[in-house]
């Protein structure tokens, strides 16, 4: 069974987290939702508390084939968290897929982690990317080897289908696709 790692923090956007786990959860991954505080609570930023599973620091060292970081504009203060660029390097170094949505890839920015990537993010964040990345992306998500970023909140469906066919395959997401009545 396929593991994937889901960081939740403070001011995560809910959309971007809760279509993801849902999806991959359907496709019968094993979706560790990790809290980057102390808390197991997690509120949203639109006020939605999610409860995670587990704390990051009590899972850091598990086997996962996938880290998942959400944005939202918890995104600034998550930046700035030693633990949370110290995972995602690891994953990287361990050839593992990283996916980050919205503003979150400037978290993978931060950590060092997409010189000669292509990327895409945000549309606001563009500016902040160009010229530290090899190419920005206006696909709605784009996959470079192990790295897969998406736009933002109206791109979480299609980026959490391409997490399922990337771990499990074409078939898997087209059957998930069809019973969500994706497009």
């Amino acid at each position: 069974m396929k593991k994937v790692l889901f960081l939740l923090h403070p001011g995560f956007e809910e959309i971007e987290a809760v279509a993801p786990i849902d999806i991959l959860r359907r496709a019968e991954v094993e979706v560790t939702v990790a809290s980057v505080t102390s808390d197991l609570k997690v509120v949203g930023g639109r006020g939605i508390a999610i409860v995670a599973n587990a704390l990051l620091a009590d899972c850091v060292n598990d086997p996962f084939d996938m880290l998942v970081i959400p944005g939202g504009p918890g995104v600034a203060a998550l930046r700035k968290k030693p633990e949370v660029l110290y995972v995602a390097r690891k994953f990287q170094r361990e050839s593992k897929f990283v996916a980050a949505i919205c503003s979150a890839p400037l978290v993978l920015l931060d950590a060092g982690m997409l010189t000669g990537h292509a990327v895409t993010s945000f549309p606001g964040d563009e500016a902040e990317l160009r010229g530290k990345v090899r190419a920005y992306s206006q696909e709605r998500v784009c996959v470079d080897g192990k790295l897969i970023t998406a736009r933002g909140p109206g791109t979480a469906e299609e980026f959490a289908l391409t997490l399922v066919r990337l771990l499990l395959g074409p078939e898997t997401a087209e059957q998930v696709r069809q019973g969500i009545v994706a497009r």
